[in-house]
């Protein structure tokens, strides 16, 4: 079974808050800490051997050397950014449960 690879971006949004609830506190910090809830969680339901697990914080890089995740965010869209095998799945926060609706149509389709 190929491996299926999640891509958690993190970065400020426009108006200083690191999520989209609208509070402006949100940092990276708190998407770190939700992104370790959330591959907790992945890991015990698929296995860490389906799943290929990435935090990337782009504080400070030019948002360039992430084409799909600049597209996501000059369309309006807020960090966190999630891509799922390469793809822009979801934006704005990290939800486990959502992810693993992607994960289970993924693996139905291999």
């Amino acid at each position: 079974m190929d491996t299926i690879k999640i891509e958690v971006y993190a970065g400020v949004n426009t108006g200083g808050g690191g999520c989209s609830c609208g509070c402006t506190s949100c940092q990276p910090a708190d998407v770190k800490a939700e992104y370790q809830a959330m591959e907790r969680a992945l890991t015990e339901r698929f296995g860490a051997e389906t799943l290929c697990l990435e935090y990337i914080d782009t504080g400070g890089v030019n948002l360039a050397r992430f084409p799909e995740v600049e597209k996501v965010i000059r369309a309006g869209y807020p960090f966190p950014v999630i891509l799922v095998n390469g793809s822009p799945r979801l934006a704005g926060g990290i939800s486990a449960e959502a992810i693993s609706e992607i994960v289970s149509e993924i693996r139905a389709n291999i």
